[in-house]
């Protein structure tokens, strides 16, 4: 609502938000790198309903160019109630048509969806005793809450990429993973 109003320090602001967010980008840029070893996205509906939730935030720049450009030359000169229409309105107008495009137009300019989703059938059990990285197995806390709080036999291993061999399946804590040790050799002591 800050462009609603002219202040001295917006400038600070701005540059006070711009460096918050180049240090959570940095941030959390290091954290996937040293702890996420990959991602997957298995469809766009997070990003869909992010844009879809940005339209009536950028709305208000709509909205707000409304009421800066009010009785300024060659634009509108409205005044009173009529002002704070023309500014709902033009809210209104930008939320409708960037909805409008993320349904109508964004999905012809993308991939068609499958008829039938092969992997409708797939439960948690069956993919992870494929995958060794879940939930369960990348999250360092879940790991030592099972090996030192609730005492599992055998406890809820890490998931460190090149270490699967270490795993060992335990169905009853939702860890089906196990690697055979076949082609590996056991490290030499002495």
């Amino acid at each position: 609502l800050i462009f609603y109003f002219p202040g001295g320090y917006t400038w600070m602001l701005f540059l006070g938000m711009a460096a918050s967010h180049v240090w959570i980008y940095v941030f959390d840029h290091y954290r996937v790198l040293r702890s996420i070893p990959s991602c997957t996205f298995a469809s766009y509906d997070v990003e869909w309903w992010a844009q879809a939730m940005l339209a009536p935030i950028v709305g208000i720049i709509a909205s707000c160019w409304m009421f800066k450009t009010n009785c300024t030359d060659g634009f509108h000169c409205f005044r009173g109630p009529s002002l704070i229409f023309a500014c709902c309105l033009a809210w209104t107008a930008h939320v409708v048509m960037h909805l409008l495009v993320l349904v109508v137009i964004v999905p012809k300019l993308g991939k068609p969806a499958p008829e039938e989703d092969p992997s409708a059938v797939e439960t948690f059990q069956s993919l992870s005793t494929k995958l060794p990285c879940s939930w369960f197995t990348a999250n360092p806390i879940h790991c030592l809450r099972s090996k030192h709080f609730y005492n599992h036999q055998p406890p809820c291993a890490q998931y460190v990429l090149g270490k699967e061999f270490v795993m060992k399946p335990n169905s009853t804590i939702g860890c089906f993973f196990e690697e055979s040790m076949m082609g590996c050799q056991s490290p030499k002591h002495g």
